[in-house]
């Protein structure tokens, strides 16, 4: 699996959203067992949704043309953050070019967790997704950033969440655009 440079920052920026976590070393092991798992493993994209973004990541094996896929496996994930916060979802979508290839594989994850077999989504995700440059990612490490900063100015939690939200309101732009101005004010000289 290819990690490139804008997605290994990617990866950096999602760890620290989740208390630390090292996505990249997780997603490098999902690859390599799925690969023992399904031969003809190409790679896999997830959507996640935290605190109200969509961020979409795509990782496929080196020189992988997206017209090769014919064979997917979807599985859908739900957490909640380590501090009990925020909950994400992701949905991982695994991609193969043999047809039928995690027939096996989603027998096995049923059994192994308890769950529906219909709950993993067989050959329904083939499309490989385009993905630009992950703004969400940058966006959601904004917010975080900013509500950690107002709480170190001694707002509460929830306080600095609401905060956040008043002052990109008066403001006129997005929660993010108004997070980002927060962290901006710390490089401003103090008069």
């Amino acid at each position: 699996m290819e990690i490139s440079a804008a997605l290994a920052g990617s990866l950096t920026i999602l760890s620290e959203a989740l208390d630390g976590t090292d996505i990249s070393l997780t997603l490098g092991q999902l690859a390599a067992d799925a690969k023992l798992a399904v031969r003809s493993y190409l790679g896999m994209s997830a959507t996640a949704t935290l605190d109200g973004r969509r961020i979409d990541l795509v990782a496929m094996e080196r020189d992988t043309p997206s017209d090769h896929v014919v064979a997917s496996l979807l599985l859908p994930l739900t957490s909640t953050a380590p501090d009990g916060g925020m909950e994400f979802l992701i949905s991982l979508v695994l991609y193969a070019g043999n047809p039928g290839a995690f027939i096996d594989l989603a027998a096995d994850l049923a059994w192994l967790t308890g769950r529906e077999l219909d709950e993993f989504v067989l050959d329904q995700h083939c499309a490989v997704p385009e993905v630009a440059e992950p703004s969400g990612l940058r966006a959601v490490s904004a917010i975080n950033q900013a509500i950690g900063v107002l709480i170190a100015q001694g707002y509460p939690p929830e306080r600095a969440h609401q905060e956040l939200d008043a002052r990109s309101e008066r403001a006129r732009v997005d929660r993010d655009v108004g997070a980002q101005r927060i962290l901006d004010g710390l490089n401003e000289p103090r008069a």
